[in-house]
């Protein structure tokens, strides 16, 4: 039978530890539908990150934690004890990005999302999609420049799952940038509306 390592056993004790400082906040989070103050936000981010519980999926050679799969489920099996609202501090960026981005990308993405200066979002839900990829309706349009983006949600660099206008599925993935790069034009979606569109691992 498979034991934890005292490696394990720590990061597990770190991440049961962040989750005990959490929870008090539970209440707040609700009554407020998940709208937290920034600042206390970027409090339990920064704690998040001196735990060593930010970007566990990531490379150590890029900043991340360099975590073991089964380290990873032990931080997330913690962090599910709070609502999404309060967990999402220990986040995971996309692990699939460092192996496809460019170098470009790379810094302008990938290390800033593992410092925890960007976010990102990977949307697949729409309002009647459910959880069912082939059902997003959302298009990317490419009409000369700049590219638009009839449906997003919250976060700084985001991969698409969206098909181009008379393309065929499945969608292929984009990734963006804010709304001054690249003269991408997007409409927010609400915050709560975003958060149930979910988080990448």
């Amino acid at each position: 039978m498979y034991g934890l390592s005292e490696q394990d056993r720590q990061i597990q004790a770190r991440a049961r530890e962040f989750a005990d400082e959490l929870i008090p906040f539970e209440d707040e989070a609700e009554r407020s539908g998940g709208q937290l103050p920034a600042d206390l936000i970027a409090a339990h981010a920064k704690r998040a990150r001196e735990l060593g519980l930010h970007s566990t999926n990531m490379p150590k050679e890029l900043g991340g934690g360099g975590c073991s799969a089964l380290q990873q489920v032990l931080v997330q099996e913690q962090m599910g004890r709070v609502t999404n609202a309060l967990g999402w501090v220990a986040a995971t960026p996309p692990s699939w990005l460092p192996a496809v981005a460019t170098a470009d990308q790379i810094e302008r993405y990938v290390r800033p999302a593992i410092n925890g200066e960007r976010e990102e979002c990977y949307a697949i839900t729409e309002e009647g999609a459910g959880s069912d990829v082939d059902g997003i309706e959302a298009t990317a349009i490419l009409a000369r420049r700049p590219l638009y983006f009839r449906e997003s949600s919250e976060g700084s660099g985001e991969p698409w799952l969206a098909p181009t206008d008379g393309g065929s599925r499945p969608a292929r993935p984009m990734i963006r940038g804010t709304a001054d790069e690249s003269g991408l034009v997007v409409p927010r979606m609400s915050c709560s509306a975003a958060r149930a569109c979910g988080r990448s691992g």
